[in-house]
């Protein structure tokens, strides 16, 4: 893992945090509820498969998987691109940045500001290509839409966790079992083994 993540992650969950005990904000009105319902949560869900299949699709034919991941890493990484990073990225920027600014210049144009930051902050990082700035802002629109309609972060965090699964943990396993495009690491043929003398 690199350097910045901890200290972007804390940052990324701090903020909007801080922002609620210094300013006495109340949590609702930054998106920190769960006041939703089954019918909400079956809405939310079939959204989920949607971003799923979408960025499974993005990492087919925009950022291809070339090698299957070693598996052991994979677990260890688990935690962070299920939880953790959905979690800090929807905390600030749908809760404290677009729930925020909401106030200042409205609804609609806080999720296309957010959106917009939210793409190029995914964009701009050099581990990713360059479309992925695309698939970040189309990203933050909907996780915006989300949030706004359901006046919490908490679709937005499952539709994150979504995106994230695939992009990071199932992309490589579901291409590779579909045999699309990826190089398997191959084993040494017989003729290449040397004989004992």
């Amino acid at each position: 893992m690199r350097w910045d993540v901890p200290t972007r992650i804390l940052f990324l969950i701090a903020a909007p945090l801080i922002w609620i005990a210094v300013a006495g904000i109340d949590p609702s009105a930054i998106g920190l509820q769960l006041g939703l319902g089954l019918l909400d949560w079956v809405l939310i869900g079939l959204w989920s498969v949607g971003v799923a299949l979408v960025t499974l699709s993005y990492r087919r034919w925009l950022w291809p998987v070339r090698v299957a991941g070693d598996r052991s890493a994979l677990i260890l990484n688990l935690p962070f691109f299920l939880i953790l990073n959905p979690v800090a990225e929807e905390l600030f920027f749908r809760g404290a940045a677009m729930f925020g600014l909401a106030n200042l210049i409205g609804m609609p144009w806080s999720i296309v500001v957010t959106s917009l930051v939210f793409g190029l902050h995914h964009g701009l990082d050099r581990q990713f290509p360059r479309s992925f700035l695309v698939l970040g802002t189309l990203g933050g629109l909907l996780f915006g839409i989300a949030a706004a309609h359901f006046e919490s972060v908490a679709p937005a965090i499952v539709l994150h966790m979504a995106a994230d699964a695939v992009i990071f943990v199932a992309a490589a396993p579901i291409l590779e079992r579909l045999g699309a495009g990826l190089r398997l690491p191959q084993p040494p043929s017989p003729a290449s083994i040397e004989q004992p003398s």
